[in-house]
Formats: C-alpha cells, structure tokens, sequence
C-alpha cells in the first residue's frame, strides 16, 4: 500500500476492488498473478456516461469493468440502433477488437458512476502469453456467442411481452435493478411504451417487480422466469388452435 503527500492510503487495484479477483479473464491464476493483472491496469471513473468504444474506430486496449455497467451498441448499414447489452462487473471489453487490431464491432458506453480498468496492446499480448488466460479469453468469447444466439432467437420469436420479461432481466444490475426508463425498455424490445406499461402493471401486480427511486427491482427471478415460460406455454397454444 502506498501513502499520498498527505499520508493517506492509495490501495492498490486489487485492495479496491477485490471481486476482480474472481473475473473470468483470471480463473485458474495463482492468487498473487490475479492481483498482479488488477493491479498492473490503469483506472478511469466515468461520473456520467461516457463512450470508450467507437463502432467502426480502432482501439489500443482492453477493459475490465470494475464498478457499474457499460452499454453496448450497433448501429446498422440502415442507421437502426439495437442495444446489445449491459456489460457487468469482471466482464472485458474491447479485447478482440485490440488483438486483432480490427474497428470496433460496436459502441460501448460507460453508464453513469462506473469505474473501469484498461491495459493497452503490449501489455494484453504479454498476459496473453498465459495459456490460462488464453483459454479464459476464448471461453469469454464462448459466453458472447452462446449470449448473441439466445437473443438472436428471442428477437425472432418473442412475443413483446416476452421479451419485456428477458430484456427485464438481461438488463438488470447485480442487484435486480433495471435503472433504465420504460421508454429505453420500448426502444430495446421495439414495441410501444403502452405495451412495455401494461407488461410491467402485470408483473407488479403479482409482486415479481416493484417500482422505486432506484428503478424496476425485481423481486423475484424464479417468478419472473416462471412468467416467460407461461406465456411460451399461452402462445403456443394459441398457435395450435389457429392451425
């Protein structure tokens, strides 16, 4: 631990933010390694929303989300602006992007309050020379496709109402809690916002959701989940009548 000009306490990464330790890029490291990766990263505090990653433009490093959430985003050929997902605490971006010294896929946003670590090019292709941490990053980019498939699927077959409750929970914080407005969760589903109040009047009423200062807080994830299958279950068979 260093000391400031003022005798105060400078903690290191890995002191500061602890849960890193358990980030996926570090499973399977030896303890002293998994500090060495923290702490060995830079450190930015976004207090309002910041972009960090240009769609279409280069970029020399890597982030680790340390606090808060980062948004991800395309913009389409057509100019359609579809919203991805909300990047977590311990989760990297901008990884391949920087290996692979290709434009950026899309845009990662900073929400407001996050805190994020960065390692630039040289420094990532010497952790990358772990076969630990190559097998980590690989199963990252695993997770990603296996992500992209899921949602790929509930985009093309959802009902709206569906996809409130997916888009509920897949956008929600560590601790259950959608901070977004509803009008962002329209955007996200495409549906109107009279759909989107309707849905949530629904699952407030069953106690799944309550609405505070904070946002939407989901009460109960079983529930909730309990809520997707059983209107799966009310499509289908209403698919099966009409046929």
């Amino acid at each position: 631990m260093c000391l400031q000009s003022g005798g105060f306490p400078i903690l290191k990464n890995s002191q500061r933010f602890p849960s890193l330790l358990d980030a996926k890029i570090l499973r399977g490291l030896p303890p002293a390694t998994q500090a060495e990766f923290v702490d060995s990263c830079s450190l930015r505090v976004f207090k309002r929303s910041s972009i960090i990653l240009h769609q279409g433009e280069p970029t020399d490093r890597m982030y680790l989300i340390a606090e808060g959430r980062v948004e991800v985003s395309y913009v389409s050929e057509a100019g359609h602006h579809s919203i991805i997902y909300h990047a977590m605490p311990g989760q990297i971006l901008g990884t391949v992007e920087t290996l692979s010294e290709r434009p950026c896929a899309g845009t990662c946003t900073a929400l407001s309050n996050t805190t994020l670590l960065f390692c630039r090019r040289p420094e990532l292709l010497e952790k990358m020379q772990s076969p630990i941490v190559l097998r980590n990053f690989a199963a990252d980019l695993h997770d990603v496709l296996r992500h992209d498939n899921r949602y790929k699927s509930v985009d093309q077959f959802f009902s709206a109402e569906q996809k409130i409750c997916a888009y509920l929970e897949k956008l929600s914080d560590i601790r259950g809690v959608f901070s977004e407005s509803q009008g962002y969760l329209a955007d996200v589903v495409g549906c109107s916002r009279q759909t989107v109040n309707k849905e949530l009047g629904r699952l407030r009423e069953t106690g799944i959701i309550e609405m505070t200062k904070f946002g939407i807080e989901i009460r109960d994830t079983e529930a909730l989940r309990s809520r997707l299958s059983e209107l799966d279950r009310s499509r289908s068979q209403s698919s099966s009548s009409c046929a």
